[in-house]
């Protein structure tokens, strides 16, 4: 879970207009034309789907409206939704009777209101998809509908046509904004990933500019500022939304526990990626670039522990600890994005355990193993380098990174 409150955004969004209808399965269909009806501006959702909020509420009266929450990519997949308004250009809630609409309303909103805050629907794919059902009056509506996650506020213009005594499907994709917002991009790795002063604590121990040959030897290559390193270029450049949260790197470090010596304090530190799992803040999207010291210093690649829980794997071993850092990321950071870089120095048994727990834990990864990624010294790619790995990972990952 997040330990703190998420800021509301707000951003405009162009919703595709997709709609179908279909007949409502419930008691009241095919009854003879009700005089009076109430539709409530403000409704309460206790149930996952919409079926189950309109059941027995659409009559010859009103109307349903079935609101649809899916991305055809992976920028939103996961956020909660907490609740859905529609501000229409014409009265869509009110009380009707004998003909006559009083106490009306142009906005209508439907919110999540059981005592189960996990299991409340969520944006997601075609198939899995969260969905609201909103009783409304039947009419033609042009307007916004603003949807509250626990990250973030959307909105998107629609218009609908909402006919008597029938459920109108309405679909909005959350990959097709006028405007994204900003994504939080959480950076975890060794001497690859890091820069003096951009890490998040300054006992971590950076590799480059200070260590890279090429500053005064070879500027034109050399990786001489933080917007030369992979994971800037990644964000910055090939990203059209994104920000760091985190870069939580440090050189010489393992994906197993371990130990080191603190830059600044002096003091022993848990050192290994396991050790700094919970250094993010609020990320939407976390990239592990790791393995490459635990292959030059022969970590014990050992078992797959998939089923153990937090706090009982091994983690000294390979394949243990980092099973364990994607359920730490996953559980401490709910809804996040794993991104998995395979490094291109990692031999076949710590390439293969890398491939294998990205694809047990369905989490898009780039394998660099096997591609020429020009050095300035030992593991360290130069600046080039650094822009080829940043577009790959783009290329790549693009329906992950808005």
């Amino acid at each position: 879970m997040r330990t703190k409150l998420i800021p509301i955004k707000t951003i405009i969004l162009m919703a595709a207009g997709l709609f179908s209808c279909q007949k409502p399965d419930h008691p009241n269909n095919g009854q003879q034309e009700a005089t009076s009806a109430t539709v409530e501006a403000e409704q309460f959702k206790y149930y996952m789907t919409a079926q189950e909020d309109l059941e027995g509420k659409v009559n010859e009266a009103t109307a349903g409206m079935k609101v649809i929450l899916m991305d055809s990519k992976y920028y939103a997949v996961r956020e909660r939704v907490l609740e859905v308004t529609f501000e229409a250009d014409n009265v869509i809630a009110g009380k009707l009777e004998d003909g006559k609409v009083t106490n009306t309303s142009n906005s209508i909103t439907m919110k999540w209101a059981s005592d189960d805050p996990i299991n409340r629907p969520a944006v997601g794919r075609e198939g899995s998809a969260g969905e609201y059902g909103i009783l409304c009056l039947p009419g033609s509506y042009s307007g916004t509908f603003t949807v509250k996650t626990n990250r973030y506020t959307y909105q998107f213009t629609q218009s609908v046509e909402l006919k008597k005594g029938e459920i109108t499907s309405i679909q909005l994709d959350f990959s097709k904004p006028l405007v994204q917002p900003k994504r939080k991009v959480g950076v975890m790795g060794d001497s690859i990933s890091t820069f003096d002063g951009t890490m998040c604590n300054p006992d971590y121990s950076p590799y480059y500019p200070g260590n890279d040959p090429n500053v005064t030897a070879n500027p034109s290559i050399a990786v001489n500022s933080k917007e030369k390193t992979y994971w800037w270029r990644l964000i910055y450049d090939y990203m059209k939304n994104g920000e760091l949260d985190v870069n939580t790197s440090w050189s010489g470090t393992r994906v197993i526990h371990e130990v080191k010596t603190g830059r600044q304090s002096g003091k022993s530190i848990g050192a290994g990626f396991v050790d700094r799992a919970y250094d993010f803040v609020d990320p939407d999207i976390i990239i592990i670039h790791g393995g490459t010291n635990d292959r030059n210093q022969s970590t014990p690649v050992g078992e797959y522990t998939w089923d153990l829980p937090i706090g009982q794997g091994n983690l000294g071993n390979y394949r243990s600890a980092y099973i364990e850092l994607i359920k730490m990321l996953q559980n401490r950071y709910e809804g996040v994005q794993i991104i998995i870089i395979v490094g291109d120095r990692l031999t076949l048994d710590y390439e293969r355990a890398t491939v294998a727990i990205a694809e047990h834990f369905g989490l898009p990864y780039v394998n660099f193993v096997g591609v020429t990624i020009d050095k300035c010294s030992g593991s360290h790619p130069t600046a080039p380098a650094f822009d080829k790995m940043a577009s790959m990972i783009y290329e790549q990952c693009i329906d992950y990174l808005p």
